[in-house]
């Protein structure tokens, strides 16, 4: 099975993973945005280059059998900016109208419940210089240590990582379908044999409290 997974953002990231090889080979990237791009603009460019990237799958005879999205929060609180908010979900949306047009069932996992599963339960992230949990750079960390190869340009490499802990948090039971149509295939998913030892020893644990 060929996964294909989204870090939803102006910067969105994503990869490629093959279920049959292991970690080491998942392919990933970032869809960049200039930094004056409007939420139209950013929409615009999303959906054309998820179009390309899943053609170019589709050539090379790996069309994706599903897609794993990072689920964005209803609404936000506290300091949070618009934009900070707006994004993600304008390049979610664009994303899944594409996914749909392709014919390629996709699920969403809360950001709670992947990184549970991706570094194992109990797992502690580093702090920033603010004293914040710093996710972004626990994963490209482990990444790097599964031998994924992410982009060289540091300041976006976290979008791609957090991909490619999405696409090898795929099986997990707290994946959502948000069409009744693609449930067949989510539990497919959830069947199939994943022949690579996964990362942090957790792969099926719950959300984080």
């Amino acid at each position: 099975m060929h996964i294909i997974a989204f870090d939803p953002s102006k910067h969105t990231g994503w990869s490629l993973r093959d279920m049959a090889r292991d970690h080491s080979a998942i392919r990933c990237g970032v869809l960049e945005m200039p930094d004056k791009a409007d939420h139209y603009y950013t929409a615009d460019q999303i959906g054309r280059k998820v179009c390309g990237l899943i053609t170019e799958e589709i050539k090379a005879g790996r069309k994706p059998t599903f897609a794993i999205i990072e689920q964005q929060a209803l609404a936000k609180i506290g300091n949070t900016s618009a934009d900070a908010m707006i994004y993600p979900w304008v390049a979610n949306s664009a994303i899944v109208a594409t996914l749909a047009n392709f014919g390629i069932p996709y699920a969403s996992i809360p950001a709670v419940t992947w990184r549970v599963s991706f570094f194992g339960r109990g797992f502690k992230p580093p702090v920033d210089s603010k004293g914040k949990k710093d996710w972004k750079k626990a994963c490209v960390a482990e990444c790097e240590r599964l031998g994924i190869v992410l982009p060289t340009q540091k300041t976006i490499a976290h979008n791609a990582a957090e991909a490619c802990a999405l696409a090898i948090c795929a099986q997990v039971p707290a994946t959502k379908v948000h069409a009744r149509r693609y449930e067949p295939a989510l539990m497919a998913l959830r069947m199939a044999r994943n022949e690579r030892p996964t990362a942090g020893g957790d792969l099926f644990g719950g959300a984080a409290a």
